[in-house]
């Protein structure tokens, strides 16, 4: 049902990115700064509801959550959220277990960011996104698409405002893509153990987001300025000890650390992260295409 078929040299049709292009074009690192400037923004507002879809595990589980639960909204003949079917979705992955699912379902329901829909039958409990959790990302999906509007000049977030069923539409394409990259969720080892913890992700675009590109030694280690352990927990809601954590598994791996010009990641880290970002950038523009797409059909069916 979401086959992506476009051609990205149609009239008036955004580009459809691959990882290639996008770690190619000059404005990638000014549409990922973007994104992540924003993200880390909004993780500072929110940090429990960023908590609960931040590591790799519980991402994967929201991915799944997404493609269902927007997927039986545009079409009520498609599998609704239930822990038996989001098991499905994500099994392959080897990330869950049927309990961690049901947990999972449980907690974010106990937290107001799913509701249970009314019983048809009464063995099967389903669930709808609330209507918070799908403002939360609906937006998500606009702030990449403002990073990719930044990147080639297209005007994806200006026609997702005029028609935000663009993002209806896009949120079960895009999770089908990403359930299906094993690249993004299984990681590089050089960010695994950041992506793989509940902050972890938004460290890395700190590490990140003001690297050097010079790189100042043999080794190939690049300067990146960073805040201190103290700080990051501050803004995250989490404790020092815990940032610290994470600092020290990275550099065990040798993929960062301090010298007396300051700290440093190593340009694999850099290259990876870069790449592993880009994959996610690829596949929401795949995903707007394909949105613009059908809301087009839909509006010439009803002329």
């Amino acid at each position: 049902m979401h086959k992506v078929d476009i051609k990205p040299d149609a009239p008036d049709m955004a580009a459809v990115h691959t990882v290639e292009t996008l770690v190619a074009s000059p404005k990638f690192m000014e549409c990922l700064t973007f994104c992540n400037e924003t993200l880390l923004s909004i993780h500072q507002q929110l940090p429990r509801e960023v908590r609960y879809v931040a590591d790799m595990r519980r991402w994967i589980m929201t991915h799944g959550a997404l493609k269902l639960n927007f997927a039986h909204q545009l079409d009520s003949r498609s599998p609704a959220l239930t822990a038996s079917n989001l098991y499905r979705e994500v099994v392959h992955t080897g990330a869950v277990s049927p309990n961690t699912v049901t947990n999972y379902l449980k907690e974010i329901e106990h937290l107001g960011y799913i509701e249970a829909l009314p019983r048809g039958d009464r063995r099967l409990r389903a669930y709808r996104m609330s209507t918070f959790s799908e403002r939360m990302f609906y937006h998500y999906l606009t702030v990449h698409l403002n990073g990719l509007d930044i990147l080639d000049g297209h005007k994806r977030s200006d026609a997702a405002q005029s028609d935000p069923k663009i993002l209806t539409h896009m949120h079960p394409v895009f999770a089908s893509l990403m359930l299906k990259d094993a690249a993004y969720y299984h990681p590089p080892a050089s960010i695994a153990p950041l992506v793989h913890s509940t902050v972890g992700i938004s460290v890395l675009n700190e590490m990140t987001r003001k690297a050097d590109s010079e790189y100042y030694d043999e080794k190939e280690k690049v300067s990146v300025s960073l805040d201190s352990a103290n700080a990051m927990a501050q803004r995250y809601g989490t404790s020092r000890g815990n940032i610290a954590r994470l600092l020290a598994k990275v550099r065990a791996a040798g993929d960062y650390g301090q010298s007396d010009k300051g700290h440093w990641v190593s340009k694999q880290l850099l290259q990876e992260y870069y790449r592993w970002q880009a994959g996610k950038l690829a596949h929401i523009s795949a995903a707007y295409a394909h949105a613009f797409k059908a809301r087009e059909v839909s509006r010439m069916s009803t002329v």
